[in-house]
Order: structure tokens, then sequence, then C-alpha cells
């Protein structure tokens, strides 16, 4: 059976930091984009291929990698956060009933070896 001990605190910690690093690709991504486009700009009116090839680039390989891993990223970091809160849940639930099991005795009858009168048993 296997046994969880997980540092919440440390966990909880670790999933905000690597949140803010997944916001913080977004604008590189967006600044990328924007010197690409200045890129384009620049190039010579008669740069119509490479201009294409750029934009295809942008279009077909960029944007939605990037769009991908960021919301990829996402979900990882919501899923792992709704985990762990799930397993904080589940903890607390887990201590509240041995709290509330803690004090209860549950007896049964057990006959006597000897066959004399049963013997009560606590578990």
């Amino acid at each position: 059976m296997a046994v969880w001990n997980i540092d919440v605190a440390a966990a909880s910690s670790t999933i905000k930091a690597t949140a803010a690093q997944i916001e913080g690709v977004q604008p590189s991504l967006e600044g990328m984009g924007k010197a690409l486009e200045q890129a384009a700009a620049a190039l010579p009116g008669d740069a119509a291929v490479v201009l294409a090839a750029l934009n295809d680039v942008v279009v077909l390989g960029l944007t939605p990698s990037a769009t991908q891993v960021v919301g990829r990223s996402e979900n990882v970091i919501t899923s792992t956060a709704q985990a762990l809160n799930f397993y904080q849940q589940g903890d607390l639930t887990m201590a509240t009933a041995a709290q509330r099991s803690a004090g209860q005795v549950h007896h049964h009858a057990v006959a006597a070896s000897h066959g004399g009168p049963a013997k009560i048993l606590r578990d």
C-alpha cells in the first residue's frame, strides 16, 4: 500500500512559482511575434517568397505550438493544484474521522473458551 506524505506548503509554493514562470512566457511570445512582424516589414518589396515563408513560420509553426505549450502548462498547473487540494482535504477528512473514532470503543461478546459466560472485548 502506498503511503503519501506531501508537504502541502512546499508543494503549493512550487505550484505558484511554476505558474508565475508560465505567465512570463506569454509576453515573450508576444514580443517574438512583434519582432517577426518588424522583420517582415523591413523586407524589400520583391521578397514575397521570404515574406510568405516568414508568415508560414509564424502562422503554421510558432503560434499554434506556443499556444499549445502555454495551454498544456496551464492545465498541468491547474490539475496539480486541484490534486494537492484533494490530498489536503482527504488528509483533513481522515484526521477528523480519526478524532471522532478515537473516543469510540467497540464492544463485542466473545464466548469464553472454558464454556463459561461470554467476555466483553474491546477492539
